[in-house]
C-alpha cells in the first residue's frame, strides 16, 4: 500500500490577546478570559449567552418569500389540494418533513411525504419524483432542505400545473427557480438578521407564521426536539436563534423523549437526561443518517413519526444495525481513499472507485479534509456518471468553486463547507484539473495547516471548581460555538495507551500539580510523547457518565516549546 500523508502539524493561534484584561469582573478569572475572547465582556452578554431564551426573537415575516408560502399554503388547505412534503436524506431533511407534516395535519391540510432513494434519484428535486408526485394528485410541492438550484426541475413542474414552494437554506445560485416562493435566509434581498437557520429551523419559522395566521399558536413544545436535532445534526453554527433552539429543544428531550427518539436513545445506550448537543451528533445523528446512507431514509422519518414504542423499537434497532454496517464499510474506503491519495500533497483531495458506496462519500470527504487539512471530494464512479460528495476548510469554499465549473456538472448544490455534485464520468478527470489549479490560486501554504484557536493560557492546576462548572455551561457546544480551549504547559504525563477498535485513539493521565485528570486524544495515538506535555483541550463529559476529563486536541512535548501565534 502507497504510504499516506500524515496530517499536518497545527497551529495554535490566541483568539484575543488582551481577553484577560477585558473580563467580566469578579467572574472566575478563566471563564471570564474564554468569554471575552468570544466577545462577552459585561455582564448582560453574559446573560443572554448563559440564558439564550432571554434573547428577543427575530420576525420570521421578515425571511423572503414568506408571505407568498403562506397565502398559497392556506389556500391549498382551505381547497383540500394534496400538499407534497419533499425532503432531502439527510437528518436535516428528514426532520424538516417531519416537522411541516406534524404541523400541517392539525390545520386540516391533505400532505404526502416524499424523501427521494439516495441511489436511485440523487440529491435534490427530480424530474421523475415531480412526475409521479403530480400523477399521484399532488396541486402543491413544498421542498424542505433542498431545490433552491432546481430551476429546471420548479420548471417542469410549473409545466405540468403543479405549484412549489421551496424552503431551504442552502447558497443560492445566480439564478433562482421559478418558484411560487422560495424562502431562504441566504438570500442576498433577505433582511433577516440571521442567515444560519438549518432547514428545519426555516420550516418551523414558517409554521410559526402559518399558525398566527389562523388566529392560533404554534405549539412549540412539540416540535423543538426535532428542530434541534436538524440543527446541530446539520452542524448548524450554534449562536444567535439556532443557540436559543437548541437550548429549549435539549430541555424538551431532557423531560421526556417522543417514541421514535426514545428507543433511538435506548441501542444507543444514553439517557434522555444526559442529552446534549454532542449526543445528538454523534449518537443520534449517525444512526438517522445511515438510513439514507444504506438503505432509505423514509425508516428515519417513520421512526420520528411513531406513534408508539412498539411501532418505534423495530426501526430504531433496524437504524442501529445499519450504522453498524455504515462504520465498517467506511472504514474499508477510508483505506482504499488514502491508498488513491498516496503521498500527493494537491491542495485539493478529489478520489474515486466504481465499488465506492454513494453512501458513504461523504463521510469519507469529511474524514479526508479532517485528517489532511484540505478541500476532499469523494465520487462514486459509475459507467455514465459519478456522483461525489466534497468536504471543505475554512479558507475555501467549495460550493462556490464546484459552481464555477457549472458547465461541466449535471447537478449541484450545497454550501461553502459541503457540497454534492453529478459528473458525466468522462468529464471527471478535466474536473478534477480545474478544482486542483482553482485550489492552488486560492490556498496559499500557511491555509493548509490547520489552525486551533486558543480561548486562554492557563496552568492546569488553577481549574477550579467554579471555573470547571462555568466552562461547562457554555453548553450547548459545535459548530459556531465551540467548547471552550484551554492551552495549559508543562504537565505531567503520567502513562498512556492507544484505544478504539483500530488503536487510533490515545488515553492518558496528566497531572498539574495536585490536580489529576483523565484524558481522550482522539485519532493522536501516533503523537510524540514526552515526561512533560504542552496540551490543548476542553472539557468533556465521558461518555456514558457524568465524570468531567479533559479532550485533548492536541499534544507535543515541552521542550518544542510550541509557538502561539496572535490573532
Amino acid at each position: 500500500m502507497t504510504a499516506s500523508v500524515g496530517r499536518p502539524r497545527a497551529r495554535w493561534r490566541l483568539r484575543d490577546p488582551w481577553a484577560h484584561q477585558k473580563g467580566i469582573a469578579n467572574f472566575p478569572p478563566i471563564v471570564a478570559t474564554v468569554l471575552a475572547a468570544r466577545g462577552i465582556t459585561t455582564r448582560a452578554q453574559a446573560d443572554l449567552f448563559y440564558k439564550p431564551q432571554l434573547a428577543d426573537d427575530h420576525d420570521p415575516l421578515q425571511l423572503p418569500g414568506m408571505h407568498e408560502a403562506i397565502e398559497r399554503v392556506r389556500r391549498a388547505i382551505a381547497d383540500r389540494e394534496t400538499i407534497a412534503l419533499y425532503g432531502d436524506f439527510d437528518v436535516d431533511g428528514v426532520t424538516s418533513v417531519a416537522v411541516l407534516y406534524l404541523g400541517l395535519r392539525p390545520l386540516g391540510a391533505v400532505t404526502v411525504n416524499y424523501i427521494p432513494d439516495r441511489f436511485e434519484e440523487g440529491y435534490g428535486l427530480n424530474v421523475g419524483a415531480v412526475a409521479k408526485l403530480r400523477k399521484g394528485g399532488a396541486g402543491l410541492l413544498v421542498t424542505a432542505d433542498c431545490g433552491i438550484s432546481s430551476v429546471a426541475e420548479v420548471a417542469y413542474s410549473n409545466e405540468l400545473g403543479m405549484d412549489v414552494i421551496i424552503l431551504d437554506h442552502h447558497t443560492v445560485p445566480e439564478e433562482m427557480p421559478a418558484a411560487v416562493a422560495a424562502v431562504n435566509p441566504k438570500r442576498p434581498d433577505s433582511p433577516y438578521p440571521f442567515d444560519e437557520l438549518a432547514a428545519v429551523g426555516v420550516a418551523y419559522r414558517f409554521l410559526q407564521v402559518l399558525y398566527e395566521s389562523y388566529g392560533r399558536k404554534l405549539p412549540e413544545d412539540e416540535f423543538l426536539d426535532l428542530v434541534a436535532l436538524g440543527t446541530v445534526v446539520d452542524v448548524a453554527p450554534l449562536a444567535d436563534e439556532n443557540r436559543q433552539i437548541v437550548t429549549e429543544g435539549l430541555k424538551r428531550m431532557q423531560g421526556g423523549l417522543r417514541p421514535g427518539l426514545e428507543e433511538l436513545a435506548r441501542v444507543a445506550g444514553t439517557p434522555a437526561e444526559r442529552f446534549n448537543a454532542e449526543t445528538l451528533g454523534f449518537a443520534l445523528g449517525p444512526r438517522m443518517n445511515a438510513a439514507g446512507r444504506m438503505a432509505h431514509a423514509n425508516i428515519a422519518l417513520d421512526l420520528l413519526l411513531a406513534e408508539s414504542p412498539l411501532t418505534a423499537r423495530p426501526l430504531a434497532e433496524q437504524l442501529d444495525a445499519l450504522n453498524r454496517q455504515r462504520q465498517q464499510q467506511t472504514e474499508e474506503m477510508m483505506a482504499i481513499a488514502e491508498e488513491l491519495c498516496g503521498a500527493a500533497d494537491d491542495p485539493l483531495i478529489m478520489v474515486g472507485a466504481p465499488e465506492f458506496h454513494p453512501g458513504i462519500v461523504g463521510i469519507v470527504a469529511a474524514r479526508l479534509a479532517e485528517r489532511r487539512h484540505r478541500p476532499a471530494i469523494v465520487y462514486t464512479e459509475g459507467t455514465e456518471e459519478s456522483r461525489a460528495s466534497a468536504r471543505s476548510i475554512p479558507d475555501f469554499d467549495i460550493v462556490g468553486a464546484i459552481r464555477k465549473e457549472k458547465t461541466l456538472l449535471l447537478r449541484h448544490g450545497g454550501h461553502r463547507a459541503a457540497a454534492g455534485f453529478t459528473v458525466a464520468t468522462k468529464d471527471v478527470a478535466l474536473l478534477r484539473e480545474r478544482l486542483v489549479n482553482h485550489a492552488a490560486e486560492t490556498l496559499a501554504g500557511e491555509a493548509l495547516r490547520p489552525v486551533i484557536d486558543i480561548d486562554a493560557e492557563a496552568p492546569l492546576a488553577t481549574l477550579s471548581g467554579l471555573e470547571i462548572k462555568g466552562l461547562m455551561r457554555f453548553e450547548p457546544c459545535g459548530q459556531g460555538n465551540r467548547k471552550p480551549v484551554l492551552l495549559s504547559r508543562g504537565v505531567r504525563l503520567m502513562n498512556s495507551r492507544a484505544v478504539g477498535s483500530d488503536g487510533s485513539h490515545l488515553k492518558v493521565t496528566v497531572k498539574d500539580g495536585m490536580a489529576t485528570w483523565p484524558a481522550i486524544a482522539f485519532r493522536q495515538a501516533e503523537a510524540e510523547l514526552a515526561d512533560e506535555v504542552d496540551i490543548v483541550y476542553s472539557l468533556s463529559r465521558e461518555w456514558r457518565s457524568e465524570r468531567v476529563e479533559l479532550e485533548i486536541l492536541d499534544i507535543a512535548p515541552s521542550s518544542h516549546a510550541r509557538g502561539l501565534e496572535r490573532s
